[in-house]
C-alpha cells in the first residue's frame, strides 16, 4: 500500500490529506472499476482503512481528474501494458480544512510518488477575499 500526504499552509489555515492506495494489474483484479483512459481504471476500497469511511462524490471526481490529467506519465512508466487498476483505500482530511482542487493536486503527488514521474510545478496563492487557495494547475 503506498501512502501520500500532502501538505499545504500559506494562509490563515492549512490543508492536510493523506492518501493510502494500491495498484494492481487489471487482469488480476476482481471488483468493480471505472475506466480513466489509456488502460488506467479507478476503484473505491469496499473496505477501506477506517471502518464505515465512506467516498464521496467530491473526492471521486477530483480522483478521476487527477488521474485524466497524468494518465500519459502513468502509462509511460508502467510495466504492465494490460491495464492497471488504481484502488484508492483511505483518504484522511479534515473537512474543516478541505478544497476538492487541493484532493486532485494530493493525488497528482501520489501518483508521482507511486510511478516515478516527476511533476510540473504546482503554484498556489491564498485569496484572502474568497478565504481559499487557489491552484495553478493549467499545465495538465
Amino acid at each position: 500500500m503506498e501512502k501520500y500526504t500532502y501538505k499545504w499552509f500559506k494562509g490563515r489555515w492549512g490543508i492536510s490529506i493523506t492518501i493510502y492506495g494500491e495498484v494492481f494489474e487489471k487482469r488480476l483484479f476482481k471488483e468493480d472499476c471505472i475506466a480513466v483512459r489509456d488502460n488506467i481504471y479507478l476503484s473505491f476500497s469496499k473496505d477501506p482503512l477506517i471502518k464505515n469511511e465512506l467516498f464521496c462524490e467530491e473526492d471521486r471526481n477530483a480522483i478521476f481528474k487527477a488521474l485524466n490529467m497524468v494518465a500519459e506519465d502513468i502509462v509511460l512508466h508502467t510495466q504492465c501494458h494490460d491495464g492497471i487498476v488504481i484502488q484508492i483505500c483511505s483518504l484522511q482530511y479534515d473537512v474543516c480544512y478541505y478544497q476538492e482542487e487541493a484532493m486532485v493536486v494530493a493525488m497528482l503527488n501520489w501518483c508521482s510518488q507511486v510511478f516515478g514521474f516527476k511533476l510540473e510545478n504546482i503554484e498556489s496563492i491564498f485569496d484572502n477575499s474568497s478565504n481559499k487557495y487557489v491552484f495553478e494547475i493549467s499545465a495538465y
